[in-house]
């Protein structure tokens, strides 16, 4: 019966996997019969169906294991009511060694004077008792270490222990695109010079100047892959989806060090801090937070509000560290209220500075930070999104039943305003 149940609950689960896999796709067909590209809700809901899905696996395995676990209890308990080998070749059940030339447990008991006699006196009787026997321990019972051990079962604990890495934060600062081009090409004002001004009647109107320079933006593919064997995705089925999504994650990390610091040469995306034209503050004697407010009114002289600063961890600490002559944080400090206000209160932290959102990566070096006009000046163009592919064409992996898992994007950084972005050095 326990077995049933657990089966039962088994298909319940795949049941719930399968409606929870149709609905992202159901999403994502949508997306492809209007031909469009995934919005962020919708993309964000698929991620969702997407875990859910990876959840519901953990789930099904668990029941797996437990299946094959009472199954292989029930068999081991059938064997040993009866002394006899359980598979009729002259050996005893696995699990356990029975030392040569010892006598089993049974063949003591059936051996036993006070068996014999109570098989003479008849076993039929309503109530009976054997009386004491002595088992003789001739030898030590061990569990026989070629099956594993029958009666101790590893504990599984579901999931992956998954190294940790920065969050994403850079590309969300910047505004979305989509290309279906190999270049991405704008015009930008270089020049604009107004010859604006007042004019007598009847004389010669002063001139203005706007000229304009033709700017290609070259998409650039971001990849990488892992070899896999197939008995490894065979028999874990849920390894699949864990290792796409970290793939995934790879090349999102990696596409973030390109935004911010990309060379520029081919393939590389040419970064932010790479720009020509971008401007820059030292921190010269003024404290950090000075360096970023004068960097942030550099940016509003190009009439464009700046939106964010990305800091890294070492930097944001000597930001929010930041104390007055009595060692008080202008921040606020870490048990109390914010600076010059009421004290008490925990878990007060400050995630913006002059108004800019700070965003802590460790995708940016240490010593330099960058205030910018991020959704206003600069936009992320991709082509065809991120995906995860597996093949195993790739050199002998078919011979070696081994499957090659690969991820990639293709993108374009526009960057329209290269002046709209300050770096601050802090060295």
């Amino acid at each position: 019966m326990a077995t049933t149940v657990l089966e039962r609950r088994r298909e319940a689960i795949r049941l719930e996997m399968k409606e929870t896999a149709d609905a992202a796709a159901k999403i994502r067909d949508g997306a492809a019969e209007e031909e469009r590209e995934l919005t962020p809700d919708e993309r964000s809901e698929i991620e969702i169906q997407l875990k859910k899905v990876d959840e519901l696996e953990v789930k099904e395995q668990e029941a797996d294991e437990q299946i094959k676990l009472e199954q292989r209890i029930r068999t081991i308990g059938e064997g040993l009511k009866s002394a006899e080998p359980a598979n009729g070749n002259g050996q005893r059940p696995s699990g356990f060694v029975i030392p040569k030339g010892a006598k089993s447990l049974g063949e003591q008991f059936t051996d036993s004077e006070g068996y014999k006699a109570l098989k003479a006196g008849g076993l039929m009787a309503s109530k009976w008792s054997s009386g004491e026997i002595e088992i003789q321990g001739k030898a030590t019972l061990t569990q026989d270490p070629a099956s594993g051990g029958v009666w101790t079962q590893p504990q599984l604990v579901p999931g992956v222990v998954e190294t940790l890495f920065q969050r994403l934060t850079v590309a969300d600062l910047m505004a979305p695109g989509t290309t279906t081009s190999t270049v991405v090409r704008y015009l930008r004002e270089s020049t604009a010079t107004s010859g604006a001004a007042p004019t007598a009647e009847g004389a010669a109107k002063p001139e203005s100047t706007l000229a304009f320079d033709q700017v290609d933006e070259p998409v650039r593919k971001i990849a990488t892959f892992l070899p896999v064997t197939d008995e490894m995705i065979e028999d874990t089925p849920q390894i699949q989806s864990f290792i796409n999504g970290r793939l995934s994650l790879f090349v999102q990390q990696a596409e973030e060090a390109q935004l911010l610091d990309g060379t520029g040469t081919a393939p590389a995306l040419q970064g932010l801090l790479r720009r020509t034209g971008i401007q820059t503050q030292a921190i010269g004697t003024d404290k950090a937070s000075v360096a970023i407010l004068k960097a942030a009114n550099k940016v509003r002289d190009t009439f464009l509000e700046p939106d964010a600063v990305v800091l890294n961890p070492a930097d944001y600490t000597t930001v929010r560290t930041e104390a007055d002559s009595n060692g008080q944080f202008f921040g606020g400090g870490p048990f109390y209220g914010p600076y010059g206000g009421p004290q008490g209160g925990g878990g007060y932290m400050i995630d913006f500075i002059w108004g800019l959102r700070i965003v802590v990566t460790k995708a940016m070096a240490a010593g330099t930070g960058l205030v910018g006009a991020f959704g206003t000046a600069t936009q992320v163009y991709r082509r065809g999104g991120l995906t995860v592919e597996a093949s195993n064409s790739h050199a002998d992996f078919f011979q070696k039943d081994i499957t090659a898992i690969r991820a990639f994007e293709r993108l374009a950084l526009a960057v329209y305003r290269p002046a709209a972005f300050c770096k601050v050095t802090f060295a």
